[in-house]
């Protein structure tokens, strides 16, 4: 909802004639000739919301010896009163600073219960929004009261829709306000103070298909500056910047000098909602980032979604998109349990375990994870001074020591104790290089998501885009032949699993944290910040030949498709030893684990289904024709599940 109500402060006379004492002037009051200090009690500061309403009512009307004043305009001063002077009186030297827009939320709930409890005519034209427009008071003074009442009904409807829709409008409703007492209280905007300077800065090293191979900060100059971004990269320079490699594995710590202050500005972060509210020059003060629940919580975390809150690291403007669609976050859709997280068999932790029977294509998880944040370094900024004076071990040490309390706020000032619990049991591979133990958990437990068409411009947010530390999620282990394959859902804000093989009831499910198409060697390289070396079937196994196969695979089967489609459809002697190294290589794929989409496997039926079509071996081309059909359909409801997307097919 907006908060627009009625003509705006100082716009027009708020009464016609003048009351017999200057308490009761209402003109004086807009224009600020009165002093809004002589219009309340003395001992404001100390009372409560129901005894401000009560008081300032009663004071309006004093010395109204003609009756001029109505009950029902000083009850609308009575009770704009006491939202608009809520934290201090014109003047006052003990007063409070904006509060967040949370707590102004608690706060208006109260307010309104006070007003049902006392206030019939206030009541009555709130609901009905008539009669409060007659005569100049009321078009100021009920016009706003209607406005808050309103939003404080939504506050309390509990449908997660009203609630969302006016939690967003908290920050422009103390705005309207904030305008509406420097108005009547002829003030100076004293809110004009220089902005802190927020930097981005992260260093999250993610899983490849769980997240990342490499773990590098971008350092760049801007302006006098250094902004880190993480790179996947191997090279010691990108674009003339340095790239600096996160550390891992057991580090040894540089000295750093006595005034890092000099060095290095960290970041501050917080909710937006419960960040105290900041506006310079008749505008809030927007942070460059910020973290929000997905969907959002109740003000006074009573009643939680059913499906679970994400706390998100975003920006101000993609956190506006993608409320503005209406009913987001959907429902999560409602699968059978076939999963369980339990002890591995080999004891090196915990593992994913399924419990019946999965059949390739199958949906295997759905989920809100417990946090989504920034793939680019968002924490602080480097001067000139660090460039130029410290090692690159020493910025290194600086990123992840400085990520650590960002993310350790996200947990522990917003994550419920049950979440928290949950987070804290993920295991932490990042023990000794000085990520501290929230971001080694990141580290180590990230997924890469996108957000794709559906949320335009979010992947390109701080540069690289997002990740996601999953709740069951993050119990996939790894193989190099992985049983899963995940896509991000945004209008449900979740992740999402399918199986890209049959799986056995019983056996563990695994995830890759590499790329499919990588060598052994490569692979091996890339799950070193894990601190295990693969012993897969892929990486015991594994050949020249093998790895070959792996690097070209996915661009073969796509050579073979294309020649099928535009040469050997057209060529009058094609028979089936075309098909020889075809098969051989289809053998091979199923070996090797690179029967998936990814390495391009599900190309084949298309493949056979043209040439046993061109050299008219019916049998075979009905086979293939049917195993075509059956795959498309299942890569639609694939494309359905884990994106929303419905496809024709």
């Amino acid at each position: 909802m907006e908060i627009t109500p009625g003509p705006q402060p100082g716009s027009s006379r708020l009464s016609g004639s003048a009351p017999a004492t200057p308490t009761v002037d209402d003109d004086a009051i807009v224009k600020g000739d009165a002093k809004i200090e002589d219009m309340l009690p003395k001992d404001w500061e100390t009372l409560s919301i129901a005894e401000r309403i009560r008081r300032a009512t009663d004071m309006y009307g004093q010395g109204d010896r003609e009756g001029k004043v109505k009950a029902k305009h000083a009850a609308f001063f009575g009770s704009i009163a006491s939202v608009l002077f809520r934290n201090a009186v014109p003047g006052s030297k003990s007063g409070k600073p904006l509060e967040s827009p949370h707590d102004f939320g608690i706060m208006v709930r109260e307010w309104k219960k006070c007003i049902d409890d006392g206030n019939k005519e206030v009541v009555k034209a709130a609901t009905s929004g008539t009669g409060h427009e007659d005569d100049g008071a009321g078009g100021n003074f009920g016009g706003a009261v209607v406005a808050i009442y309103r939003l404080a009904s939504e506050l309390g409807a509990g449908g997660l829709e009203e609630v969302g829709r006016a939690t967003r409008s908290l920050p422009s409703a103390m705005l309207f306000l904030e305008e509406m007492r420097r108005s009547m209280g002829n003030q100076k905007d004293d809110s004009d103070e220089e902005e802190a300077e927020v930097e981005e800065g992260d260093g999250k090293g993610l899983r490849s298909s769980r997240s990342s191979s490499a773990e590098v900060a971008h350092v760049s100059q801007s302006t006098g500056k250094a902004k880190r971004i993480v790179a996947q990269s191997s090279r010691a320079t990108h674009n003339g910047a340095r790239l600096v490699k996160l550390p891992f594995g057991s580090v040894e710590q540089e000295e750093l000098p006595d005034d890092i202050d000099n060095y290095v500005t960290p970041m501050k972060i917080g909710p937006v909602d419960k960040a105290p509210l900041q506006i310079k020059n008749g505008k809030v003060v927007q942070p460059a980032v910020i973290a929000t629940y997905v969907p959002p919580c109740p003000l006074d975390d009573s009643e939680s979604d059913p499906d679970g809150h994400t706390i998100w690291m975003t920006t101000p403007v993609t956190k506006a998109k993608y409320f503005s669609n209406k009913g987001w976050p959907k429902p999560l859709p409602k699968i059978p349990n076939k999963i369980v997280v339990r002890p591995t068999d080999d004891g090196t932790g915990m593992g994913v375990f399924a419990t019946r029977d999965i059949k390739r294509f199958e949906p295997v998880l759905v989920e809100r994870p417990y946090m989504i944040y920034s793939r680019k370094a968002v924490i602080n900024t480097f001067s000139q001074k660090a460039l130029e004076e410290l090692s690159d071990n020493q910025i290194a040490q600086l990123l992840a020591k400085e990520s650590e309390p960002l993310y350790r706020y996200m947990v522990d000032q917003q994550m419920t104790s049950e979440a928290k619990r949950g987070f804290m049991s993920l295991a932490n591979s990042h023990t000794d290089d000085g990520s501290g133990l929230i971001f080694g958990i990141v580290r180590t437990n990230g997924f890469g998501i996108d957000f794709g068409g559906v949320l335009p411009g979010a992947d390109e947010d701080f540069g690289l885009g997002y990740g996601a530390v999953g709740k069951t999620a993050s119990r996939f282990n790894h193989s190099c032949i992985p049983d899963v394959s995940h896509a991000f859902d945004v209008s449900t804000f979740t992740m999402r699993f399918y199986a890209v093989r049959d799986i056995k009831k019983g056996s563990q499910i695994y995830v890759t944290y590499t790329s499919l198409n990588a060598t052994k060697a490569e692979r091996q390289k890339a799950l070193a910040p894990y601190g295990f070396e693969c012993i897969c079937r892929a990486c015991v196994k594994a050949t020249p030949q093998s790895d070959k196969l792996r690097q070209v695979s996915h661009t073969l089967t796509q050579k073979w498709r294309s020649q099928a489609i535009n040469v050997w459809s057209k060529d009058p002697n094609l028979t089936e030893k075309v098909l020889i190294p075809i098969l051989e290589t289809k053998r091979r794929m199923e070996e090797e684990g690179l029967d998936t989409e990814e390495a391009g496997y599900l190309t084949f039926p298309e493949i056979l289904f043209r040439v046993y079509q061109k050299v008219g071996n019916r049998a075979k081309m009905e086979e293939a024709k049917s195993e075509l059909l059956r795959v498309g359909k299942a890569l639609a409801k694939v494309q359905e599940w884990t994106t929303g997307v419905k496809l024709k097919f």
